[in-house]
């Protein structure tokens, strides 16, 4: 064993787990739940702007010390306006959502997207509030685990959502293993319940770190 296997193994059975035992592992990333880990991750500098983020290559790096045969990426992307400036910002959220689906792709991930709705919402006097944005892949990430489960015998989930626990209750009692990682804060007492292993994903964060400059961020929604 070479010193990069070696450091490769240690990192592995340190934070993560031994794949030796789960059989064949598809991978399945809820960015858009993950993203929310670096408030958590760095309060202080994303207090008002999401300065530091998870950084998508850096993810897909860490997923690959267990080897899977395959990742999965589910992520939304605002809808563009042609009719706008290039710098409107609407189109920069644009750009800035399918940035990030490239770089999914790019880093070995089978990207899953859909356009992000936004709805308005209004007080009791009619009055507009402010607009959601609302775009989750529940169904989606139900459907690959399902027509696709005689391809793996492990799942490795990176979510919190607690609307995967009957997923993950009945894949179990198809025999197969559940490994979900999650920052402590946004981890459901339902998906840990399910799960074979937890991991927490705070002791990462070093390793998923992406540094960008807060001068061309819009505030953290």
């Amino acid at each position: 064993m070479d010193q990069a296997e070696f450091k490769d193994k240690v990192f592995r059975d340190f934070y993560l787990f031994d794949p030796t035992t789960y059989g064949r592992i598809f991978a399945f990333v809820d960015f858009a739940n993950v993203r929310k880990w670096a408030v958590d991750f760095w309060p202080l500098e994303n207090k008002q702007y999401l300065v530091r983020e998870i950084d998508i290559e850096k993810l897909a790096n860490v997923i690959e010390h267990v080897k899977p045969v395959k990742k999965f990426f589910y992520y939304g992307h605002y809808g563009s306006h042609p009719e706008l400036d290039s710098d409107h910002p609407l189109n920069v959220k644009y750009r800035q959502s399918i940035f990030r689906i490239d770089k999914a792709k790019k880093a070995g991930f089978r990207a899953r997207t859909k356009e992000i709705k936004e709805i308005r919402t209004f007080d009791e006097d009619g009055k507009f509030v402010a607009k959601i944005s609302k775009c989750n892949f529940d169904v989606e990430m139900t459907m690959d685990m399902l027509q696709k489960i005689n391809k793996y015998d492990s799942v490795f989930l990176w979510s919190g959502d607690s609307d995967f626990h009957l997923l993950l209750q009945y894949l179990k009692s198809k025999g197969k293993k559940i490994v979900t990682i999650c920052a402590r804060n946004h981890v459901s007492a339902e998906l840990n319940k399910y799960s074979d292993l937890f991991i927490p994903a705070d002791p990462f964060k070093e390793y998923l770190e992406f540094i960008k400059s807060p001068k061309t961020n819009p505030p953290r929604p």
